[in-house]
């Protein structure tokens, strides 16, 4: 039985392993909403009350599993061609941070998997140094979402790499970079 992400009640062990994998249960997507819901609409305020969009239905959803317990989630989808996008990231505080890393490189995998031939996700700004830590780089100018910026970045989907390069405005291949339909 999963412990509900609503409850503190799971004795938070800091030095239990953390695991990634997709989701495989309804319940499961029901906790990862939950806590995309904590982090996106009760703390950061960026939705009045919920985050989920169209992408939801078509996406894989990756959870962070601390024993029986979801402490985060993210989220791929296919946007076109070989084109494939990441998002909302959330973890639990507390466990942001490691958490936060295991996940984006578990989307990685399964967007390699998945025979991305690019990975990109729309970051808040304030979270970009985060993320070039993690191997990432920005592609595109920054825009507000909500009210709040974000930065285009991408991933480096080379064999045996996580590492990134400095794309600029233009895709890696010179192409332009493409963006996502967002729904408000």
């Amino acid at each position: 039985m999963i412990t509900s992400a609503r409850t503190n009640s799971a004795l938070r062990t800091p030095h239990s392993a953390i695991v990634c994998r997709e989701v495989r249960t309804e319940l499961e997507l029901r906790e990862c909403y939950i806590i995309r819901k904590k982090v996106f609409v009760k703390e950061q305020k960026l939705f009045s009350k919920s985050d989920g969009d169209r992408y939801d239905a078509e996406a894989l959803h990756i959870a962070a599993f601390q024993g029986k317990r979801i402490i985060g989630t993210v989220r791929i989808y296919h946007q076109e061609k070989d084109v494939w996008f990441g998002g909302r990231l959330a973890v639990l505080k507390g466990f942001r941070g490691r958490a936060g890393r295991l996940l984006i490189e578990k989307a990685i995998e399964v967007a390699k998997r998945k025979k991305a031939k690019r990975f990109l996700a729309y970051i808040q700004v304030k979270n970009v140094s985060f993320f070039k830590r993690c191997g990432w780089s920005e592609a595109g100018e920054a825009f507000p979402y909500h009210g709040v910026p974000h930065q285009m970045m991408e991933a480096e989907l080379k064999k045996g790499s996580i590492r990134l390069r400095r794309t600029g405005v233009k895709g890696r291949r010179g192409e332009a970079v493409p963006r996502p339909k967002i729904i408000e």
